[in-house]
């Protein structure tokens, strides 16, 4: 059996035996060049000039959701923000990470909360790697999972059994997604247009009237496109049972009773840095507490 496949079927049984629900392989030959002008992440190469593969795991967070969401005197946020990963999947990829050290290789796990991690485009590798399409709302599609994936990247110069057939793209005519999002953020297919999407203008300092119009009780995230998309309909009704579920989802006191608004207002910086801050979410209190009391005010929370 040639090494390449040897070493990645170890890291298929590790990842495995973490709870990761799914893992590929896509060739860094394939980002040449990346970014394109509208994205931040950026050619693995640029991190590692020795790069030849980027390792693609995903998380199923799709049970992360809370029913006081459909309650307008909660703050409502995202899955990907409660799931801990809302800007790259890390811990869960360390193991593997010093599996490919001790063997001898290099390897960088993609970390954007730090100033010198390495910025993966998760999605398009993601694609590369065969893990599912990209939906014309720009997110990843599964077939297993939806869109429900929290995205990690490592990059390493071991050559590893890279995918090389991608899966085929589902969506066809359907632009449920697009006609859902209430500020028209994906009027073009395929390309999300952040400056006008909710959850970019949620985290932004500068909030115009249009997104208090129509943000009702989100405070942070905004998870319209996902609940349009027909790929979605199964786990937003009855999500699966994954052991990353329960193996890395956070433990905090009651995420019910934590969201509730009157006391989201009072809750303090030091008291957000010590509950929200262990997300990782990288969203300053300022800007937490800001939309807390836009929300209240627009459902007469009390």
């Amino acid at each position: 059996m040639p090494e390449e496949k040897i070493l990645s079927e170890r890291i298929r049984r590790l990842a495995a035996a973490l709870g990761i629900d799914v893992i590929g392989f896509a060739n860094t030959a394939m980002f040449a060049g990346y970014p394109l002008k509208t994205s931040i992440r950026r050619d693995p190469k640029l991190s590692m000039s020795s790069a030849k593969t980027i390792i693609v795991a995903g998380i199923y967070i799709g049970g992360l959701a809370l029913p006081v969401w459909q309650n307008d005197l909660y703050g409502r946020t995202s899955r990907l923000f409660l799931s801990g990963f809302f800007l790259d999947t890390v811990k869960p990829l360390e193991p593997i990470a010093d599996l490919l050290k001790k063997t001898g290789f290099q390897a960088m796990v993609c970390d954007g909360s730090k100033e010198k991690g390495s910025i993966l485009p998760l999605k398009l590798a993601a694609v590369r790697a065969g893990l599912g399409w990209q939906g014309k709302h720009s997110l990843l599609i599964s077939k297993q999972f939806g869109t429900f994936l929290a995205l990690g990247g490592i990059i390493t110069d071991a050559e590893l059994e890279h995918n090389t057939q991608e899966e085929t793209n589902r969506c066809k005519t359907c632009d449920k997604c697009q006609k859902a999002c209430p500020l028209s953020a994906l009027d073009q297919p395929y390309v999300l247009n952040r400056t006008a999407c909710m959850s970019n203008r949620l985290q932004n300092p500068s909030l115009p009237e249009k997104v208090k119009t129509v943000m009702e009780n989100r405070i942070v995230d905004c998870e319209i496109c996902q609940e349009a998309c027909p790929w979605d309909r199964k786990h937003l009704k009855n999500p699966l049972d994954t052991r990353m579920s329960v193996s890395f989802q956070p433990k905090m006191e009651d995420w019910e009773k934590f969201f509730y608004l009157p006391d989201l207002a009072e809750l303090s910086e030091s008291r957000y840095q010590k509950t929200i801050g262990r997300l990782n979410t990288d969203i300053p209190y300022e800007l937490f507490h800001r939309n807390v009391l836009i929300a209240m005010r627009k459902n007469n929370a009390k």
